[in-house]
């Protein structure tokens, strides 16, 4: 079962595959940066700068279509802006970064179709 549904960043861009490719190239770099950098200020406690990152992922994932995603990407940002119920971060983290990954593989695959 795919992960991701590019009719949005299809849509988007108007069917234009230079522009797909552009967008998809930007997650794939983005993406495994921002969930070190979550890993890592879950770890520092830094909570703000935590939901930050969540929230600036929350759009992009929506982008590539990656519907499996949306709702812990909310969580995570939710969680680490109010400061409540944390101990339940690294398990969402590491959903997140497992999904992700394969999301991204499946994108990278779509990039060298279009």
């Amino acid at each position: 079962m795919s992960l991701i549904d590019l009719d949005f960043l299809k849509n988007f861009t108007k069917g234009d595959t230079g522009k797909m490719k552009k967008y998809i190239g930007m997650f794939l770099d983005i993406a495994p940066k921002s969930i070190a950098d979550m890993e890592r200020m879950y770890t520092e406690k830094s909570f703000d700068d935590l939901k930050v990152v969540a929230h600036s992922l929350k759009p992009q994932v929506s982008y590539m279509g990656i519907k499996s995603l949306e709702t812990t990407i909310k969580e995570i940002e939710l969680l680490a802006g109010s400061k409540t119920n944390v101990d339940s971060l690294p398990e969402k983290i590491a959903f997140f970064k497992t999904e992700c990954t394969k999301a991204c593989t499946e994108l990278a695959e779509a990039v060298a179709k279009l």
